[in-house]
C-alpha cells in the first residue's frame, strides 16, 4: 500500500482493499455509497417562439375573426330581412283592397253586438 493509505485507521484500510477486490464489504463498516440512480427523460428543450411562429399565430386568431365576423354578418342580414318582410305586412299592398293593409284585413267589424 502507499503512504497516504497506511496513514488510514486498520478498518478503512480493510474495507478499500475489499473495495480493490470487487468484494461486498461486510461487518460494522457502512455499505459502500450507491451510485446515482439514472436519470429519468429530462424534459426537452423548450425554445422561445421565433417570429414566424408569432406570424402564423396571428394568422389563425385573424382567420378565427373573420369566420366570427362573417357569422354574425349573416345573422345581421337574416334580421334586416325579416324586419322588411314585416314592415311591408303592414303597408299597403296592390293585392289587397286599395288603401288597406295587411293588418287591416284581420281587424273585424261586428254587426252582432250579441257575439260579446
Amino acid at each position: 500500500m502507499t503512504n497516504a493509505l497506511q496513514n488510514l485507521t486498520p478498518e478503512m484500510q480493510e474495507r478499500l482493499a475489499q473495495i480493490m477486490a470487487g468484494q461486498v464489504p461486510t461487518g460494522n463498516a457502512p455499505a459502500a455509497p450507491t451510485p446515482p440512480a439514472p436519470v429519468a427523460a429530462q424534459a426537452p428543450i423548450v425554445k422561445p417562439p421565433s417570429l414566424m411562429d408569432h406570424i402564423i399565430a396571428l394568422r389563425q386568431e385573424v382567420a378565427q375573426l373573420k369566420q366570427q365576423v362573417d357569422a354574425n354578418s349573416n345573422v345581421v342580414d337574416a334580421v334586416g330581412q325579416a324586419v322588411g318582410t314585416l314592415y311591408q305586412m303592414f303597408q299597403p299592398s296592390q293585392a289587397n283592397a286599395p288603401g288597406t293593409t295587411f293588418s287591416q284585413e284581420f281587424q273585424q267589424t261586428t254587426d252582432n253586438p250579441e257575439d260579446y
